[in-house]
């Protein structure tokens, strides 16, 4: 039965198509946009390859200049010189309670040696510090101090702290300066907040490769 169903259903398909144009059309255009979207979807994806192709040859290219370059030992040598430089302006004396101790002591000094009078001077070691400091395994040491305000001793002072970084030695940076101007008898002061780095114990030398 089903057979003699298919038998019928067949010769009025194919008569259908022999005698309607519309179908005809209709079928042809609906082939037609099918192709089209099928040619367009395969161009998107030739051009999606051969631009990951054009990205690979370049990256591939570079990596061949650079490889080619032959003053590699040069430039490391050149990295590992500045890397001393910089490890040569933290405080690293052992232990953050002896590398804040020398903090302190060495902005006390450098003030007295400026005939600079000190009214406070508090420091610290700031454990939590910014992000980026904890990763470089560094510990900021910081410092309040206020001071009798005077512009013949401090600013020289604060020219010899800048000229730290030049010596290669344990640096001290101004970060804020206040000056409060003199009243009722008083002579003016200046708060200052001073910061320098000190290296976290165990981490050992940052600049160092294995």
């Amino acid at each position: 039965m089903a057979e003699n169903s298919s038998n019928t259903v067949m010769p009025k398909l194919l008569g259908e198509w022999n005698t309607n144009a519309r179908l005809r059309w209709g079928t042809y255009v609906l082939l037609a946009i099918f192709w089209l979207y099928a040619i367009l979807i395969l161009r998107d994806a030739v051009g999606a390859a051969q631009s990951n192709w054009d990205a690979m040859e370049a990256r591939n290219a570079r990596a061949r200049s650079t490889a080619a370059e032959a003053d590699w030992p040069i430039r490391a040598q050149e990295i590992k010189s500045a890397l001393t430089d910089l490890e040569a302006l933290l405080w690293r004396d052992g232990s953050i309670g002896l590398s804040q101790a020398a903090f302190e002591e060495r902005i006390a000094q450098s003030l007295a040696a400026s005939g600079i009078t000190v009214r406070s001077l508090r420091a610290s070691a700031v454990a939590d510090g910014a992000a980026t400091s904890a990763q470089l395994g560094l510990i900021p040491l910081r410092a309040r101090v206020q001071v009798d305000f005077r512009p013949a001793s401090i600013y020289p002072w604060m020219a010899t702290l800048s000229r730290s970084k030049s010596e290669k030695s344990p640096t001290l940076v101004i970060e804020a300066l206040t000056i409060r101007p003199a009243n009722f008898g008083q002579p003016a002061t200046a708060d200052i907040e001073i910061v320098g780095y000190a290296l976290k114990p165990g981490d050992g030398n940052p600049g160092s490769t294995k």
